[in-house]
């Protein structure tokens, strides 16, 4: 058989090994696809809505004299957040003042609420931040809050001097 092409493979002399003659190769050219892959990516990157970031949605009252309630202050308890990231809680008192401020660590936040909820659960949080503190401190004592297992009402107060005084004498 004598040409070119594709020939059957040829034997060679002496030793009996076959060897097949090198034929042309098909290539595939990919830079099209990968073209297309891109802008397909691209556009599901720019028409697909990304996942609403999750929000805690509070409910502000508009601070009427109609909308101010009476609570006992025996049902108070102040969870104080320091700029360093402490947390002391304080009983409040019928009598208006309120019991000496604890220290707790913020790992112990929930646990240490249920214990105050199974004595009194009528219960009324007043968070009070420190606003040097940072943000994350803040979100880990809502998580500690909603782990609690108690019926969760609470209000923000806006830390006075005689809190930061408070603090400074619990230690900070």
């Amino acid at each position: 058989m004598a040409g070119g092409g594709f020939d059957a493979p040829e034997v060679a002399q002496g030793k009996g090994s076959k060897h097949k003659k090198k034929g042309a190769g098909v290539r595939i050219d990919m830079t099209p696809m990968v073209d297309v892959i891109m802008l397909l990516l691209t556009f599901f990157m720019l028409t697909t809505t990304l996942s609403a970031p999750q929000l805690m949605k509070v409910s502000l009252p508009k601070g009427d004299v109609k909308d101010k309630v009476k609570v006992d202050m025996g049902n108070v308890l102040y969870v104080r957040v320091s700029d360093k990231g402490n947390v002391y809680f304080a009983q409040g008192r019928s009598d208006g003042s309120e019991s000496e401020m604890k220290k707790v660590d913020i790992k112990n936040v929930s646990s240490e609420l249920e214990k105050i909820y199974a004595v009194n659960n009528n219960l009324l949080l007043l968070l009070k931040f420190d606003r040097k503190m940072k943000y994350n401190v803040m979100s880990d004592v809502f998580d500690e809050i909603s782990r609690a297992k108690i019926e969760r009402r609470y209000a923000f107060l806006k830390m006075e001097d005689a809190d930061l005084q408070k603090i400074m004498a619990a230690g900070g």
